[in-house]
């Protein structure tokens, strides 16, 4: 499948491919999340991947080419993390559907890679009785701490973790 132009690169040069994002979206939200395109160029050998993803009918695209499909993923679904966090009223919904997405732990493990420091590291602690437990977690990160909400589940207390420890950072930008 060819889509429509991205750059200047020519159609016998470029190929597509679709890959279904989103598919953790809470039911409640209600959006409309369409396919991610993936635009691949270059030789077999060295390819180069560009994204967008369709989310709730706006189109996000990743700011440059990447040496990976999945960065060229992450970098699209950034530049939507970014730009729905910041809008007004419907920031909590933004905020609630990339958290269900788990965009925070892979942000964050990202952001480490690139800057060259260690991984974050997640300690979780049960408490609670056997059989309704609570889950709290802290994600260490550049020698800082953060502590994320308690939840029913390993999983989600990771993500809160990851999102506390993600608010955090960008406010310190």
């Amino acid at each position: 499948m060819l889509v429509s132009t991205v750059g200047s690169l020519r159609l016998h040069e470029r190929k597509s491919c679709t890959r279904t994002s989103c598919k953790n979206l809470p039911k409640e939200a209600a959006l409309t999340c369409l396919p991610m395109q993936v635009f691949r160029e270059g030789p077999d050998h060295a390819p180069r991947f560009k994204a967008t993803v369709d989310f709730n009918g706006e189109t996000f695209e990743s700011p440059t080419f990447c040496s990976t499909l999945r960065q060229a993923e992450h970098a699209a679904a950034e530049v939507a993390l970014n730009t729905l966090s910041n809008r007004g009223p419907s920031r909590s919904l933004a905020a609630k559907v990339l958290d269900e997405t788990g965009i925070y732990k892979n942000l964050l493990q990202e952001t480490a890679h690139r800057a060259g420091m260690k991984l974050p590291v997640y300690t979780t602690v049960r408490s609670g009785p056997g059989h309704t437990p609570i889950f709290t977690c802290t994600v260490e990160l550049a020698g800082m701490s953060f502590t994320g909400d308690p939840a029913k589940t390993k999983k989600q207390a990771q993500k809160n973790a990851a999102m506390a420890a993600w608010s955090a950072l960008k406010h310190c930008e």
